[in-house]
């Protein structure tokens, strides 16, 4: 695997790049030419076209707050940092301390409503860091301590290259596509993604992975790593954590039909972004309306209100 050390400049061409930070990554600049990450393009199919602009950091209006990662996805990247080791933990996380100082001077809890506590946030932003509360920590030891007593994680199912970003340019539409795994396997090609959850019971898993297109992110993970390496992928899982006690957690294997249906979808997604932004139209849910549409309740809702009315008239 050639991994190339970013420049800070613009990429320009396909491979494995480290040492790209999360902003750069999210700042729609990341290369030479328009690029999208699998959040994107899962945007696009889950919402619509005007979802995905609202958040996009090159849409000049979009939502500022768009740019902050989810609880979720930091707790993921930080308990797969603690199972690797303290050092790569400690390089990209810090601990938000419990107090601060007002504006004179005297300590209390802390509030970001506080200019010292808006500071130190805003410099530990600028160093690259990522910010995490005493309770997220306490989470992901747990989460880590859990992870590490499980025999594929022993047998190292989550060791290789992390914090890499591949990066590739779509042949069809000139798009240059953004993938970060949570680890890059350097001894095979079964690769494995970190997930936290409320539960991994079989069905709750299964909503999940559509809820969120799991695997939607894993046909374009698989894509890159082809379009780098040559080479396909051997497999594409998931390894569930719950994210509170008592942890528990497995590993489920994406079913490779399941992968295609993502790689289609991702293809329909690139498809509507490209016309998107060559029209200037962001159409919202139901693409862009022409006319008026009739709306028709659902059977079930209809006997349900009919039900309402034969109660009624049983009351009366």
């Amino acid at each position: 695997m050639n991994v190339i050390k970013w420049s800070g400049k613009p990429i320009d061409k396909s491979g494995f790049y480290s040492h790209v930070p999360m902003s750069a990554y999210h700042s729609g600049r990341l290369c030479i030419g328009p690029s999208i990450s699998s959040s994107g393009l899962r945007t696009i199919i889950q919402k619509s076209p005007a979802h995905y602009w609202d958040r996009c950091p090159i849409n000049p209006d979009h939502d500022p707050k768009a740019d902050e990662e989810s609880e979720a996805l930091i707790l993921g990247r930080a308990t797969h940092h603690l199972l690797l080791g303290q050092p790569q933990f400690d390089a990209d996380f810090v601990l938000q301390p419990d107090v601060a100082p007002d504006v004179k001077g005297v300590l209390g809890p802390w509030n970001y409503n506080k200019l010292s506590c808006q500071k130190w946030r805003d410099d530990r932003l600028r160093e690259g860091k990522t910010i995490l509360t005493k309770s997220g920590v306490e989470r992901v030891a747990g989460m880590a301590k859990v992870l590490s007593r499980q025999a594929f994680v022993q047998q190292g199912a989550l060791n290789g290259e992390i914090e890499l970003t591949i990066v590739h340019q779509d042949p069809a539409t000139g798009f240059w596509i953004l993938v970060r795994p949570d680890v890059v396997p350097t001894d095979s090609a079964d690769i494995v993604d970190l997930k936290t959850t409320a539960s991994i019971l079989p069905q709750d898993i299964k909503s999940s992975i559509f809820e969120y297109g799991y695997f939607q992110q894993g046909a374009l993970i698989a894509d890159a790593y082809k379009a780098v390496t040559g080479q396909p992928i051997a497999s594409f899982s998931l390894y569930f954590v719950e994210s509170t006690r008592p942890f528990c957690c497995y590993l489920y294997r994406l079913h490779d039909d399941d992968l295609e249906l993502g790689r289609r979808l991702n293809r329909m997604a690139l498809d509507r972004l490209v016309k998107a932004m060559n029209d200037g139209i962001w159409p919202g849910p139901g693409g862009v309306q022409n006319g008026e549409r009739v709306m028709r309740l659902s059977e079930r809702h209809r006997e349900l209100a009919e039900k309402l009315l034969v109660a009624a008239e049983g009351d009366s």
